[in-house]
Order: structure tokens, then C-alpha cells, then sequence
């Protein structure tokens, strides 16, 4: 599997990273998220980092995207939800859900409004 991250919390990336070196996925981390590679298969991104234009660049992905952050960021929550990228999970479900989320093998992801 080839994963994506748009991740600027070296915290958060070590475990993404540990859990894809796990997995025996390739990662590759871009900032900004129009940055990342074609031909992924699931980008993981930290919505509260958002900047104006990361909606049409991870829009343009043919991968599964899944969109993370602080779960009392009432607003990041709610501007996720209009953008309608991927299901918006808190930090700590995107770390408790990782081995799960990359291991799945086709497009399907729990939560995904696009899918």
C-alpha cells in the first residue's frame, strides 16, 4: 500500500510512520498536500493545519483520504465536513485505528461520506 501524509506533527507522524513500516507500506510525507505523488492509495492528513487550496489538491486525489485533528476543534470538524474529503477522526482514533485503516484492501473507509 502507498500512503500519503500531509502531517506537520512529528509526533503524529512517528506513529504513522511506525505503523506503515509495520504494515509494509511505502509513506511519503508532502507539505502541502498538492505536493504529494500519484498513484496513492490512502493519504492521511492533519485538517487543523489546513491552508487555503487543500481542499481542490486532496479533492484531485484518487485515493482514500482521511482527514484528522484535535477532537475539540469544533471548527475544523465542521469545515471537514463541508469539504467532504473523507471521514474527519480525532487524533487519537487515527492512531488507535492505523494497523486497521492499513490493512484494508479496497477504497472503502468507516465514516467516508464519498464513499
Amino acid at each position: 500500500m502507498r500512503v500519503g501524509a500531509v502531517i506537520d506533527d512529528l509526533m503524529l507522524f512517528s506513529r504513522i510512520d511506525a505503523a506503515a513500516s509495520s504494515a509494509g507500506a511505502s509513506l511519503v510525507r508532502a507539505l502541502p498536500p498538492s505536493d504529494l505523488p500519484a498513484g496513492l492509495d490512502l493519504v492521511l492528513v492533519d485538517w487543523s493545519a489546513r491552508q487555503p487550496g487543500w481542499v481542490a489538491a486532496l479533492g484531485a486525489l484518487d485515493a482514500r483520504v482521511v482527514l484528522c485533528g484535535r477532537h475539540t476543534d469544533l471548527e475544523a470538524h465542521a469545515d471537514a465536513r463541508a469539504a467532504a474529503l473523507g471521514p474527519m477522526w480525532a487524533r487519537s482514533k487515527l492512531v488507535s485505528e492505523l494497523a486497521t485503516l492499513l490493512h484494508m484492501p479496497d477504497t472503502r473507509v468507516p465514516g467516508d461520506p464519498r464513499r
